[in-house]
């Protein structure tokens, strides 16, 4: 389909000579003697491109311009190439202000016009489709996110029937989609599993690595497996497949309920915080292993612990300790910690309410660096 351009000037001779160059170039010309009758047109057109000459008697260019940019839908938008005998450069910086595109000189120059209409044409081709291809990379992403979003679990109280527990947990990507995860099931009747791990890398490859990670360390610990056996065969499972070299950092833990032993192993992953006996959060050393993916035949070691009623784990990843200011480093453990204790007496919800809130103060509105995931667990203590 052949480009379209409408040529506004109040001299036929230009509008003659600028017709007759770009019809010899096979395009459609439209010509029109001032700016009123341009607004008119375009009412119930839209050409390509349009010339506008910028002396013109009713309304000149510059007018007609700013009339035409209030008339025009969002999107719909014509770009204008102005014409002008004029050396005037505050002339031309009040066009390019006004939106437009670029000048043209009169007298033409046959080759130098339509080199210019065709590059602008080709231009806003190219800006239209790449908002176009935007707005459908965007679609897709948000459509991501809610998936990767209903993977993980999200209703609360998690589990009604059992009194004996309550959790919390939530992950803000800093992208639509993020490399963080955080998953809890019920293996039996009186097993939990807990899972938290961090992806290396940011957006899609994270968030795909993040899903089949997530898969893989949920089917290992639904059958029945220690948290060193999980680690081991998700290795296993994710270095096999693992051209790119992506690793996962990983925290897991299996309680059992009626007693309230914890068993956990971890890989690579940040040290868990625990509220025991004291009524204080304090950091939970437990024996640091490899992360998964990077390495074959690797072993974990394991910590075992005993929770008593009352007690409150809090596990989270690197996006929560090394958020920034910019001006005052990174939030860090020690803030961590006097967050967790501001209220260690809070739901688990309250807990991920109060470091969320010390990590948003000590920010300062800085954008945000790297996916935030928190999860909380309370043992309440065995039925009566």
């Amino acid at each position: 389909m052949a480009d379209w351009v409408i040529v506004v000037d109040d001299d036929v001779t230009n509008l003659k000579m600028a017709g007759h160059i770009l019809s010899k170039q096979n395009m459609r010309v439209t010509a029109l003697k001032s700016g009123t009758a341009l607004i008119e047109y375009v009412k119930t057109n839209q050409p390509d491109l349009i010339l506008l000459d910028v002396m013109m008697p009713d309304l000149d260019g510059f007018e007609t311009m700013e009339l035409l940019k209030k008339q025009m839908a969002p999107g719909k938008e014509i770009p204008i190439i102005f014409l002008t005998a004029d050396e005037n450069r505050e002339s031309e910086m009040r066009g390019l202000q006004l939106g437009a595109m670029d000048f043209i000189r009169k007298p033409f120059v046959p080759e130098v016009l339509v080199l210019r209409v065709r590059h602008t044409i080709e231009l806003v081709r190219l800006q239209r489709n790449l908002v176009l291809e935007s707005k459908r990379i965007n679609a897709e992403l948000a459509l991501a996110s809610r998936i990767q979003l209903s993977m993980l679990p999200n209703a609360y109280p998690p589990f009604p029937g059992r009194p004996e527990i309550d959790i919390f947990a939530s992950m803000d990507a800093v992208r639509e989609v993020g490399g963080d995860f955080y998953d809890y099931f019920l293996v039996d009747d009186d097993h939990l599993c807990l899972v938290i791990a961090d992806v290396s890398g940011k957006g899609i490859p994270a968030a795909l690595y993040m899903m089949m990670s997530k898969i893989i360390l949920a089917d290992s610990a639904k059958m029945g497996k220690t948290p060193a056996q999980i680690l081991s065969d998700a290795n296993e499972a994710i270095y096999a497949n693992n051209r790119e070299n992506m690793f996962v950092t990983v925290w897991v833990g299996i309680l059992e309920i009626s007693t309230g032993r914890l068993t956990t192993a971890n890989a690579g992953h940040e040290y868990p915080a625990l509220m025991d006996g004291s009524g204080r959060f304090e950091l939970l050393k437990d024996d640091h292993n490899t992360v998964i993916g990077l390495l074959p035949n690797q072993e974990f070691a394991e910590c075992t612990l005993r929770l008593t009623p009352g007690s409150k784990l809090y596990v989270y990843t690197d996006g929560v300790t090394e958020a920034t200011s910019g001006a005052n480093g990174l939030f860090g453990l020690t803030r961590l910690l006097e967050a967790l204790n501001r209220n260690p007496g809070a739901s688990p919800e309250g807990v991920l309410r109060s470091v969320r809130q010390a990590v948003d103060e000590f920010v300062q509105g800085a954008e945000q660096a790297d996916d935030i995931t928190m999860m909380c667990l309370e043992y309440k203590g065995p039925r009566g």
